[in-house]
Formats: structure tokens, C-alpha cells, sequence
């Protein structure tokens, strides 16, 4: 019997079926796309129309005077005051000479009052907390043809493509102004410069409760948690399998053997110390000596961003002066947006960052 096979007189050769028009296809494997992380946590303002900037306004906090005496009022109970000036911060008025910055004062504040005296009135105003727009976008064309005889949909693929970028986009501009502080870092290993950590320098929880003292002890009135339980901890999983591989004393896994077996038996690090954790996969990390990876501890209200414009996928798929036949389909998205971190400055930290290297 005679049986017509693909080849040249059929249109192709036998191994060729880029000519031969695919009738199934399987469902697509889709790309592992991250879950976003930062966008969720911070305090997010979006910019209407007719403003160029994003703002955040905190009113500056006013100090009380240290060392009044209470030997004015009479009595027994009089005593004299003590103690030292505590910490510093951005948007706390203090004391230019003596502790700038900081929720005491030798010299003003609120103080004991002389009895039918008015005190001397002192400045007040607020800190401005501001980002502008940057806009950021991307350009994908694809041929008319291969709109046509491909067998997946270009068009719909493309734009979904599109969308993800812009996602990961927005994580990493938050992440890369989150993680821009200078103040409120720990380097493990007991280091005290990026450049010095070894690849033996991975986390321990001292570490993670360090950061956390820090957090709740800023401006002498602490950062507040989420919930009103736990800081937040972005962390990769490559340094959570280093915490939780480690087994000194007080240790996640010295911890969890007894109080949460089901968290070892899932490899999940759940609540340690203070933090919830976040095992992040997309946590940037940065080309160092070795590579250093960021554990990142927050609370509410430390950073903050929003839109000028939304992430917006854009088809052209007619034609225009630029492309005249129509040769070739357009697919694009772009967004606009601003984000800022809040006090980074000794004594009111609101962002810790804990440097680390990481087994690969």
C-alpha cells in the first residue's frame, strides 16, 4: 500500500516539523516566578495625579529634660534627678551640644516649672521622609509570523512574561532601598566590615538577637512588631539552612527538637527569637570577598513606597508610522514608583540588617 510520508513533496523533510502544524501541546511549563515579599511590608502611599513626590511626614518629637530636681516641692519626697542622656535619632528634637536627636535634653524640654513663670518656648517642626519617581519599563517584538503560525499564544505568554518582570522589579527597587542603611547592620562573625567576611562567617543566632534588641529598644521606646508579636525576617534559604543547621547552645534546632518537632520535620523556620521568618529565594545578595547575603529584620512602618503609575502591560498590535506593515506585534510594560526608608540613624533604627556568608 502505497503511503504518502513527510518529505519534500509533502512539504518537508521527515525530521522536519517546524513546517507541520502542531495539532496538540501539552499544558506549558510554567516559569517559577518568586512571591513578592517586600511590596507586602512596607507602608505603601500611592501618588495621585499632579504630584511629583512621595512624601512621608513624621513631627519631631519633643524632648524631656534630664537631671530636674524634685528638692522644689517640699517635704520628704524631694530628690534630686540622674542619669545620663539616652540615644540619638532623625527626627527627634534634642539638645545640639549635648545629645542631638535624642527623647532627653540637659539643657530644655519639658522640665519643672518656676510657679507663676512661663517656660522658654522651644523649636518644633517635623522630618520629611521623600522619594520622586523613577519609571522603569521594558520592550518585547515579535513578528507578525510567529504571531500566526506559532501553536503556544505568543501575545498572551508575552504579556503575562511582562507582567512578572514588572513585579520583580518593584521587589527589587524596594529591596535595594531597604538594604541601603548604614546604620543598624551586623556582620557575622563577629566582623565589622563586609569586605572581611569569610566564607566560614554565617549566622548564628546571636545574631538574630542582637537585631532584635535593637528594634525594640529604638528611641527608647522600641519598634513596634507586626500583630504585636514579631518582627519580620526576609532571609534566602541558603542562609535559613545555615541557622537552622547550627547547633550551639540556644540554637534554632536546639529550640525546636522540643517545642516545635513539626517545624523540623517541614524544614520550616517559623518563629525563632523574636522574628518570623520569610524564606525568600529572590533576596539579592551581594558580590563580596565571598558572598554575602542580607538577613533583613523589620516592623511595621519601616520603609515606605507607593505608585506614581501602576504596572501596566501595553499591546501594539496594529499597525503605525513606525511599522507600516505590520510586521511585527509590540508588547511592553512599564511603572513608575518611589520608596524610601524611614530613621537610620544610632539609637533609632527601624531596619537591621544582618550580613552574612551562606552555605551554597
Amino acid at each position: 500500500m502505497a503511503t504518502t510520508l513527510r518529505g519534500t513533496g509533502w512539504g518537508g523533510a521527515s525530521t522536519n516539523t517546524s513546517e507541520l502544524l502542531t495539532a496538540y501541546i501539552n499544558e506549558p511549563i510554567r516559569v517559577l516566578e518568586p512571591e513578592l515579599k517586600y511590596a507586602t511590608l512596607g507602608l505603601r502611599k500611592d501618588i495621585p495625579k499632579g504630584n511629583d513626590r512621595l512624601l512621608f511626614p513624621q513631627t519631631n518629637q519633643l524632648p524631656v529634660k534630664i537631671n530636674t530636681s524634685m528638692l522644689t516641692v517640699g517635704g520628704n519626697g524631694g530628690f534630686a534627678g540622674g542619669g545620663s542622656v539616652f540615644g540619638a535619632g532623625a527626627s527627634i528634637l534634642g539638645d545640639a551640644t549635648t545629645a542631638p536627636g535624642a527623647p532627653v535634653s540637659s539643657t530644655f524640654g519639658v522640665a519643672a516649672l518656676v510657679e507663676g513663670t512661663n517656660p522658654t518656648s522651644v523649636t518644633w517642626g517635623a522630618t520629611a521622609y521623600v522619594s520622586g519617581p523613577g519609571q522603569y519599563g521594558i520592550l518585547v517584538a515579535v513578528s507578525d509570523l510567529l504571531v500566526r503560525n506559532s501553536a503556544i499564544e505568543v501575545i498572551d505568554d508575552a504579556s503575562m512574561q511582562v507582567r512578572n518582570a514588572l513585579a520583580r522589579l518593584v521587589d527589587t527597587v524596594l529591596q535595594n532601598v531597604v538594604n541601603a542603611g548604614t546604620n543598624g547592620v551586623i556582620y557575622a562573625g563577629g566582623k565589622t566590615t563586609r569586605a572581611t567576611i569569610g566564607a566560614g562567617d554565617t549566622i548564628a543566632q546571636s545574631d538574630i538577637t542582637r537585631g532584635t534588641a535593637w528594634l525594640r529598644s529604638s528611641n527608647a521606646a522600641g519598634l513596634s512588631p507586626f500583630a504585636g508579636a514579631y518582627y519580620v525576617g526576609i532571609i534566602s534559604p541558603a542562609v535559613a539552612n545555615d541557622l537552622s543547621n547550627n547547633t550551639a547552645s540556644g540554637s534554632w534546632v536546639d529550640m525546636a527538637r522540643y517545642s516545635d518537632v513539626q517545624s523540623v520535620k517541614e524544614g520550616k523556620l517559623g518563629d525563632f527569637r523574636g522574628v518570623r521568618f520569610m524564606n525568600y529565594a529572590y533576596q539579592n545578595y551581594y558580590n563580596s570577598t565571598v558572598a554575602v547575603s542580607p538577613v533583613t529584620l523589620l516592623g511595621e512602618r519601616s520603609f515606605g513606597w507607593g505608585y506614581f503609575q501602576q504596572p501596566e502591560a501595553i499591546l501594539v498590535t496594529t499597525a503605525d508610522s513606525n511599522n507600516p506593515l505590520n510586521l511585527f506585534k509590540s508588547i511592553a510594560g512599564k511603572v513608575t514608583l518611589g520608596a524610601t526608608r524611614f530613621e537610620d540613624a544610632v539609637g533609632y533604627i527601624r531596619i537591621v540588617r544582618i550580613e552574612t556568608a551562606f552555605t551554597a
